[in-house]
């Protein structure tokens, strides 16, 4: 036998041999991978800042229990402007059988008396995006001052409730 000869028999022998790579399912449509929309935002005026907080999302698009959460863009605009990344939140836990249910985030840049807007957007360790969160509302007064209540976040258009 040649070389060429065993080098295609062993190609063959390759391609014929099981696959043992990994859980075998069906593939899903990216669309259905991505997460959930976070559900719930809320607002409170710190010494510092304000302290954004919001919920960890556990399903995928499709219903699917979630487990390769990889972070959360936070996103604000001011005065109805565009929205504009401030800020991206890792999650570190997910090896860990206790997991995080709330994530915060304090934004020290400020001007005082402006009205911000927040929203937040979740993504996957493979970069599947959710939507966008519903905006939750707060006019900043540092402390000593007037503060307006913070406005709970609208529930995103389109997201079915689980």
């Amino acid at each position: 036998m040649t070389v060429r000869g065993a080098a295609i028999l062993t190609a063959l022998a390759l391609l014929a041999a099981p696959s043992g790579c990994g859980r075998k399912t069906m593939p899903k449509p990216p669309q259905l991978v991505a997460p959930r929309a976070v559900q719930e935002v809320s607002l409170a005026t710190q010494s510092g800042g304000i302290l954004v907080r919001w919920s960890r999302p556990t399903e995928y698009v499709d219903g699917a229990r979630m487990e390769d959460l990889g972070g959360f863009v936070v996103e604000r605009n001011r005065y109805n402007s565009s929205f504009e990344e401030i800020a991206r939140v890792p999650v570190t836990d997910r090896g860990r059988f206790q997991k995080a249910k709330r994530f915060d985030y304090l934004d020290t840049r400020l001007l005082p008396g402006a009205t911000y807007h927040y929203r937040i957007v979740a993504y996957t360790t493979d970069g599947y995006y959710s939507s966008p969160s519903g905006a939750a509302e707060i006019t900043w007064n540092p402390p000593g001052t007037t503060t307006a209540p913070a406005a709970p976040a609208a529930t995103p258009a389109g997201d079915p409730k689980p």
